[in-house]
């Protein structure tokens, strides 16, 4: 069962992703700000991340930084309602694997989230 840790600061929204991917056989593990994530990263291991880009504090291209540099190879998927193809692109380039703009179907981010994983 793959693990996956979903980063966002809307709560109602991170219960909604983690419910609907358990009824994919998915588990996952939420944050609700990169600081949180870094700390679950160090502490749990991950399959992959997908996390919001507009958070309070730091963002999620910081956090992708973050993963990028001591989390190599593992798949960061980026979810953004705003700025669309600066953010992507942007995301892109940093290392991140792929790029969901909200509002999303669920079940294309499963999808993006299979082929991620391999």
């Amino acid at each position: 069962m793959a693990r996956i840790l979903v980063v966002d600061d809307d709560e109602e929204l991170l219960t909604l992703i983690s419910e609907y991917l358990s009824g994919y056989g998915f588990q996952s593990e939420r944050a609700a700000n990169a600081a949180e994530a870094r700390d679950r990263l160090e502490h749990s291991q991950f399959d992959a991340v997908l996390s919001d880009f507009s958070m309070p504090g730091e963002s999620g291209l910081d956090l992708l930084s973050h993963v990028s540099s001591h989390y190599p190879g593992l798949p960061f998927i980026l979810m953004s309602g705003s700025g669309y193809s600066a953010v992507k692109s942007q995301a892109l380039e940093m290392g991140g694997m792929e790029f969901i703009p909200k509002p999303f179907e669920f079940r294309k981010m499963v999808g993006v989230l299979e082929k991620a994983l391999g």
